[in-house]
């Protein structure tokens, strides 16, 4: 498991230089739609890693790279605007999501969304599913783009800059890889950690309530 990221993404340089810039946006908006299936602290460094070759150049592939993150973040916002809320009504009980959840949800977007949807950019998880409760919230779409696109641009220019930087080195990209995975999972574990225990506590305040 700590070599899987390295080694998918070293085998999938040769890819991602024949489909050039082009390539560079479908990637970027599929990592964003898929919700981080390819992750992005992944992909990015893989186009940076390109440049530092020679085979790309840094402003051309930033550009598309963001570009399609926007134009995933778009689609994803849209696809949750449509039929997010109807889901999460039928369906979240299973993943310990609740009306009062809902309801919770849109007073923080309506009072914090765009400062929400800015910070969330630079947070692993966070800034992976930050577009599915902004979309269920309603938040104005294209605010949700503005902050969106500012957000991400650092955070695009940082992990780009790793991988060019690491573009003379394989095995050096491989080690970077490999932290990388170790520390998404980590967070990962930690946020669902903290998403149970959230819950558990809510449900304890609630039945004891009730009792009183």
């Amino acid at each position: 498991m700590i070599l899987f990221l390295g080694t998918i993404g070293t085998q999938s340089l040769g890819l991602l230089e024949r489909w050039g810039y082009g390539g560079a946006f479908f990637m970027s908006a599929l990592d964003r739609i898929t919700v981080a299936l390819i992750p992005t602290e992944v992909l990015l460094p893989l186009y940076g890693f390109l440049i530092g070759r020679g085979s790309l150049s840094f402003l051309p592939a930033f550009i598309m790279i963001s570009l399609g993150a926007l134009a995933g973040e778009g689609v994803l916002y849209f696809i949750f605007a449509k039929g997010g809320r109807p889901f999460v009504e039928k369906y979240g009980k299973y993943f310990f999501v609740y009306k009062h959840d809902l309801e919770h949800l849109d007073r923080l977007f309506l009072k914090h969304g765009q400062k929400l949807v800015f910070w969330g950019r630079f947070l692993p998880v966070a800034r992976a599913i930050v577009a599915i409760p902004a979309g269920i919230s309603g938040i104005n779409f294209k605010k949700f783009l503005v902050y969106s696109f500012l957000g991400m641009m650092p955070y695009n220019f940082l992990f780009i800059y790793l991988g060019q930087k690491a573009g003379e080195s394989l095995e050096y990209f491989r080690a970077y890889l490999n932290i990388i995975e170790n520390i998404a999972l980590v967070t990962l574990a930690l946020f669902v950690i903290w998403y149970i225990y959230r819950h558990l506590q809510r449900r304890h305040a609630t039945h004891n309530g009730l009792k009183s």
